[in-house]
């Protein structure tokens, strides 16, 4: 009599129809790794003219498989395809951690730096939703990547579409924080993977990308040097000390003010999670912005916490702090007042200009003492634009 109930199931489900027989439906893949945004994109217009959504996908292989990543495209309202990297133009926009390549072992995970980009009159889709193409393989005896077995249940290849995430709200209008010409903006945005794209981190156990927008700021003097003389000395860079302003109105939130000054040129000493960004101030803007300058002077900073800034105060001096390895000022805006216990926002300058952008290997120059040499790209006058990796500005 116990089985009664069984048997009654089991015939059911064999008087079902086939499709609802299924353990996986036709739309559904079987896809060996999970994908996910860490956050959803905000638009920013850049120097190029171009609106971006610069965002991350986190790829996780919780299989024993090995899972080679080959197609990764952003698909947007009526199956669009806007953006799409393969290959090794994938592979230099994707960080694996515990292997090498486009290629996650099993139980390792990856991060996929998105970069979608918009002519300025374009309509921005509602959302976006990833397409992955992808290989999978077994593990060898030794541990190796080998070929699926001939009788698999699952193929070798694959495609899927998921991770959809909707559209943030617009970048935030701020003033420059510095003044003056020939200013670098140094690991800035978007289209390849910096120190600042490439910085996702864990707190508390939640992933972020803090500085995601961020610009370091070094400065070239008239003869398109960073520095000259002896480049472990401060006093040879000669925008060490220059006035770092308030880009928008706000009340400070965060401020540190203990770190030594580094020897430019020499790794930095003495870092911890508390003064890696040396002497700095967050200063809550609104709307759940806050503007952070890092790598300040000690002793320069002109105000403490819970002080109201107005946009173009002088709030400290450009320095050498924190974990640096020569003068600049390390800028980005962010959703939190904990520089990396947030993720980063746009922002645009409301007015500068351009000389154009560092020729290829031009930031490797101007560090050994070079003179830079400038290409005209970006070149002209910018209103409420973001300066892109390596632009030469000019803020008046």
């Amino acid at each position: 009599m116990r089985l009664l109930p069984v048997l009654v199931a089991s015939t059911a489900l064999l008087a079902a129809p086939a499709a609802l027989a299924q353990s996986l439906k036709p739309d559904e893949v079987f896809s060996s790794i999970t994908v996910r945004p860490i956050s959803e994109p905000n638009p920013v217009l850049g120097a190029d003219g171009r609106v971006h959504l610069a965002y991350e996908l986190l790829v996780v292989n919780p299989s024993q498989l090995f899972v080679t990543l080959e197609k990764v495209e952003a698909i947007g309202e009526g199956d669009g395809r806007l953006w799409t990297l393969e290959g090794d133009g994938l592979g230099a926009m994707t960080t694996v951690y515990g292997s090498k390549g486009r290629t996650l072992a099993p139980g390792g995970s990856a991060v996929v730096f998105v970069d979608v980009s918009f002519a300025a009159g374009d309509k921005l889709p509602g959302q976006l939703t990833s397409r992955i193409a992808a290989t999978r393989q077994g593990a060898g005896a030794d541990g190796k990547p080998a070929p699926l077995p001939a009788d698999s249940p699952i193929p070798s290849t694959f495609s899927f579409d998921g991770a959809a995430t909707k559209i943030g709200k617009q970048a935030v209008v701020v003033q420059p924080p510095l003044r003056g010409k020939g200013w670098v903006a140094v690991n800035g945005c978007c289209d390849a993977i910096t120190s600042h794209r490439g910085a996702v981190m864990s707190v508390n156990g939640q992933l972020r990308v803090p500085e995601r927008f961020a610009i370091d700021w070094i400065k070239l003097d008239d003869e398109g040097r960073v520095f000259t003389g002896d480049g472990s000395k401060l006093e040879s860079y000669a925008y060490y000390g220059a006035p770092i302003h308030a880009a928008a109105d706000g009340v400070v939130a965060n401020v540190y003010d203990e770190a030594g000054e580094q020897v430019p040129g020499q790794d930095a000493k003495g870092i911890t999670t508390a003064n890696i960004g040396g002497n700095m101030l967050a200063v809550d803007i609104g709307d759940g912005a806050y503007a952070f300058y890092a790598h300040l002077q000690r002793g320069s900073l002109k105000v403490k916490l819970g002080d109201r800034v107005k946009a173009g105060d002088i709030i400290g001096l450009l320095g050498n702090t924190g974990n640096s390895t020569a003068p600049h000022l390390h800028f980005h805006v962010m959703d939190g007042p904990s520089p990396l216990n947030a993720n980063g926002l746009p922002f645009v300058f409301t007015a500068f200009s351009s000389q154009g952008v560092l020729a290829p290997g031009g930031d490797d120059a101007i560090e050994s003492g070079e003179p830079a040499k400038i290409e005209s790209g970006l070149s002209g006058t910018h209103n409420n634009q973001l300066p892109l990796n390596n632009e030469v500005v000019d803020f008046e």
